[in-house]
């Protein structure tokens, strides 16, 4: 995982020494609930996250992210990414990256993935492919502008866990974001998981 984390961090470097301009950036959040894919990650209780990321004007990033999470003997996630983004055309993205998800004190629930991501006019499609035999995830959503923020529903399925969706509305007020989220999850009827749904709200503030 060190070893991963240090190529990560090179390969960005190395990227990023051809671009004429780098931006550093960075968030904090808290939220009633910490839901990842349909899922709790801290068994229902408030979670405060919090990330820097660095990007630069040819298209690379990289960043990290942190949350208080309930998995096992670990009580944080810690989140490390480094991708490629750019516009294809006038309201049509791409973005192309790989994720390690850490969990210190608990080592055998970290994962790595590669993904793949566009957007269309609104319309959003992701691909996740988890690495070492892990699962795969496959989402698909659509955000359009409402008011003083955005509307946003999404459908997604995790390979051998189950399948959720998501409604909600993010209120931009300058540098904040105000959510209000209701998510449904489905489990697979042969995995370890359960059915659940619930709301959440949401309050992140970027810099």
């Amino acid at each position: 995982m060190k070893s991963i984390k240090i190529a990560l961090t090179s390969m960005f470097l190395i990227l990023s020494s051809y671009a004429s301009a780098v931006e550093i950036s960075s968030n904090v959040g808290l939220s009633s609930d910490y839901i990842w894919r349909g899922m709790t990650q801290t068994n229902g209780d408030i979670a405060v996250n919090g990330g820097f990321d660095l990007s630069t004007d040819n298209g690379f990033y990289f960043g990290t992210w942190a949350s208080n999470a309930s998995a096992g003997t670990a009580s944080m996630e810690l989140d490390i990414y480094i991708g490629f983004s750019g516009e294809m055309a006038e309201n049509m993205t791409y973005d192309v990256g790989y994720i390690s998800v850490i969990y210190p004190g608990n080592d055998a629930l970290d994962f790595e993935e590669a993904y793949v991501g566009f957007n269309i006019y609104g319309l959003s499609i992701l691909y996740s492919d988890g690495q070492n035999d892990g699962p795969s995830y496959s989402e698909i959503g659509y955000s359009v502008d409402a008011g003083p923020g955005s509307f946003n529903i999404s459908y997604g399925e995790y390979e051998d866990t189950g399948d959720n969706s998501l409604v909600g509305y993010d209120w931009n007020i300058g540098d904040y974001s105000l959510g209000f989220y209701y998510y449904d999850f489905e489990a697979d009827s042969a995995g370890s998981m359960t059915d659940d749904d619930g709301a959440y709200v949401s309050l992140s503030r970027s810099f």
